[in-house]
């Protein structure tokens, strides 16, 4: 292949990597629990999905040799491997799980999550819970690089691989509901030149069904759905429909602060 087209497929990756990032970083401001909130069930792992049973999984090996395991060699590294086991249960809900990945991006520990996942992942190749912990970790990576300073030309990468966990979990349970909502949040930002914008709205409009056939009481981040389906309705050029899922959601979701930001900013017919 010429180098001129290597060079233009890079710089193509390095863009959609970036863009990526943003709309993860976006993705998760609108996930933060709010004050006073309702915290979702401790007991559904994937709300409104159907459940999926994973097979045993593997427990992660100390290290050999004279180095340390770095998951257990001392309090932290006990806090480490205390708070992988609760991101991939599947009694924490996802509030839990923001909160845990945002003590440990706090900490410093993200890149040990991910090379924890990293093994998990290679020892339980059937576990959607797993995968999709794993994307989610690259994607703090990611913010850790941006945020804080490291290698940009690994974002691209970090991000392609956080979108290929994320399809892993898909693989193995389509109804996963994390892993779905984070992968359509984060392809809405890819640049418009890919073409990603009708598969995001296929993908939210699957997941709305989803939820809206859910039998349990919906969990409060099921709004932000409703909230990314209609900005993409927006971008689409079509500000009616975005106004109808707002307004759709907001019928279920009559206290989500989004939805009614969406609303009350939303384009005059």
């Amino acid at each position: 292949m010429p180098r001129q087209n290597l060079k233009v497929i890079f710089s193509t990756l390095l863009i959609a990597g970036a863009a990526f990032v943003i709309g993860l970083k976006v993705a998760l401001i609108w996930m933060k629990p709010a004050a006073g909130a309702a915290t979702p069930s401790p007991a559904r792992a994937h709300p409104g999905s159907v459940a999926v049973a994973s097979p045993p999984r593997a427990a992660l090996p100390a290290a050999s040799g004279p180095a340390p395991a770095p998951l257990v060699a001392d309090a932290a590294g006990q806090a480490l491997a205390a708070s992988i086991d609760q991101l991939i249960s599947p009694q924490t809900g996802f509030s839990q799980k923001w909160a845990t990945w945002e003590q440990l991006r706090k900490a410093g520990r993200i890149a040990e999550a991910v090379g924890a996942l990293k093994q998990l992942a290679d020892q339980n190749p059937n576990d959607p819970i797993i995968a999709t912990e794993l994307g989610e970790a690259e994607i703090n990576q990611v913010r850790d690089i941006l945020e804080h300073g490291g290698d940009p030309n690994s974002v691209s990468i970090l991000a392609l691989q956080a979108d290929q966990n994320f399809n892993a979990a898909l693989t193995l349970d389509p109804t996963n509901w994390e892993a779905q909502f984070e992968k359509a949040a984060t392809m809405s930002y890819w640049p418009a030149g890919l073409g990603k914008g009708p598969e995001v709205l296929d993908r939210l409009n699957t997941l709305v069904a989803q939820q809206e056939a859910a039998t349990t009481p919906p969990p409060p981040e099921f709004a932000q759905t409703y909230a990314l389906l209609g900005k993409q309705y927006l971008a689409a050029g079509q500000p009616e429909k975005a106004a109808q899922v707002w307004q759709q959601g907001l019928a279920r979701f009559p206290l989500s602060t989004t939805l009614q930001n969406a609303l009350a900013h939303a384009p005059a017919p």
